[in-house]
């Protein structure tokens, strides 16, 4: 094959392995009032099939910048597949709850591999002219993995059973094993480099911590402060280290240069509206109209479809014009589709509800690959692995604080509308409301901030000082 057709047919295997990883991150949603029937588990215990995973796979996206170094791409998929697959095997026949999370949570390590693995090689082997459309091709593969995820899933559990939800993924990602081990080769190269156990303790402490924390945050406020405190001061250990060690397990130096971080903080927004309202809009949905998942999946679909359109249509317009106006422009389309949603949903408006959760998914489609582009583009080469990893690690992170707040708003609001006397569904939509007027005041905060960064970003590109490419 020449070189560019190998470079596709590589590329291809890793975008759609980053989509079932995506897909594989919510495929239990809607398992999880079954599973916890079947092995009689409260939906505490039956949610740590969720928060488990979440947490193996933000620790693994978290050091794959050492594990990149390490291990080369070959090896780091193929042992991902098989963590990935044999993971889906077991729970496909668990016969106890405590090994169906167990396998769970070994999913989540392939899972936490293969969406680094996918963005570090497009920025190793994407033309540099065309990095925006290939970065924004991987961000539509991964919103939609999670979007179509409850769909697919829910019509799996409602026709032939809760464990067939790991028969899609698993079978999903064999295929691509087997297409792997013709189209993937090794890039890069690899060193002798030795894992810092201290700091993959603090890490892992943190991170679990920080998770656990912010889902205790609406059940019990004390213990979940605790929880916030003891994961804050962990993952200050964890940073303070890796700028002393000569081989740190992530290099966060990246954070120094402002334009990197920002990047940061734009992507971590975007992703707390994505994942935010994956949850919000299937809760008022089914709440508030009283419709089937679903049905509610399916009206959540549109918009995430919109969502991977722009997202490739920013990519495009980021490599031939920049950042400006794509982020101001982003941005501006999440505070108005919140707004009207927000002044809508209370009323229990569908048609109006639906229409603004389009506009706010096309904002963040606009946002995703044009902030990554900007931010890693900023950096030189060798600093690209880790980049990554620390945007890969925020958007993990961004996944648990969306949710996390906007659902804890949600259910005071409901809990005290339902006080004041209205129905079940008006309380659900009262609460829904308000989530979204703090998640467009968070949209409004960083309108602002990607205003002032395009801007420079355009000002340095006129006078000459365009990031690294």
């Amino acid at each position: 094959m020449q070189e560019k057709t190998r470079n596709t047919a590589m590329l291809a295997v890793l975008f759609a392995s980053a989509f079932i990883a995506a897909f594989n991150e919510n495929v239990v949603n809607v398992a999880l009032v079954d599973i916890m029937s079947e092995f009689s588990v409260t939906s505490v215990t039956a949610q740590w099939m969720v928060t488990g995973y979440m947490i193996v796979t933000s620790i693994v996206v978290t050091i794959m910048a050492f594990l990149l170094r390490r291990f080369s791409l070959r090896t780091l998929y193929f042992i991902a597949s098989a963590c990935f697959i044999g993971g889906e095997i077991v729970d496909f026949v668990a016969p106890s709850f405590g090994l169906l999370i167990v396998a769970r949570l070994v999913q989540a390590v392939g899972s936490g591999v293969y969406i680094p693995l996918m963005m570090t090689s497009v920025l190793m082997l994407a033309p540099v002219e065309q990095r925006g459309t290939y970065l924004s091709i991987g961000s539509a593969a991964i919103t939609l993995g999670p979007a179509f995820a409850p769909v697919l899933s829910g019509v799996a559990v409602t026709f032939f059973g809760w464990r067939t939800v790991f028969l899609m993924p698993g079978a999903v990602a064999l295929v691509l094993c087997l297409a792997g081990l013709r189209v993937l080769r090794n890039i890069g190269e690899t060193a002798q480099v030795h894992i810092d156990v201290a700091s993959l303790i603090s890490l892992s402490v943190g991170l679990t911590l920080l998770v656990y924390g912010l889902g205790e945050l609406t059940a019990n406020l004390v213990v979940a402060l605790a929880c916030l405190v003891a994961a804050c001061v962990a993952l200050v250990l964890f940073g303070r280290r890796q700028f002393t060690l000569d081989e740190p397990l992530l290099n966060l130096t990246p954070l120094l240069n402002p334009l990197f971080s920002i990047s940061c903080v734009l992507s971590i927004v975007a992703m707390m509206t994505t994942f935010s309202m994956s949850v919000l809009l299937p809760l008022y949905y089914e709440g508030g109209f009283a419709f089937t998942a679903l049905l509610a999946g399916m009206l959540v679909l549109p918009a995430i479809v919109v969502n991977a359109l722009t997202a490739i249509a920013g990519g495009r317009v980021m490599d031939k014009r920049g950042p400006w106006p794509l982020l101001p422009l982003g941005f501006g389309l999440i505070v108005v589709g919140q707004c009207v949603a927000a002044a809508f949903g209370g009323t229990l408006n569908l048609a109006v509800v639906v229409a603004a959760s389009v506009a706010t998914y096309a904002g963040v489609g606009l946002i995703m690959a044009p902030s990554q582009t900007a931010g890693l583009s900023a950096l030189d080469g060798p600093d690209h692995p880790h980049g990554v990893s620390i945007l890969n690690a925020f958007v993990m992170i961004a996944a648990s604080i969306g949710p996390s707040l906007f659902i804890g708003v949600l259910s005071s609001g409901e809990s005290a509308a339902a006080q004041a006397g209205v129905s079940a569904a008006s309380a659900l939509a009262s609460g829904f409301s308000q989530a979204l007027v703090v998640a467009a005041v968070i949209a409004i905060a960083g309108f602002a901030i990607a205003t002032v960064y395009a801007w420079r970003l355009r000002r340095q590109s006129g006078e000459g000082l365009t990031p690294k490419r």
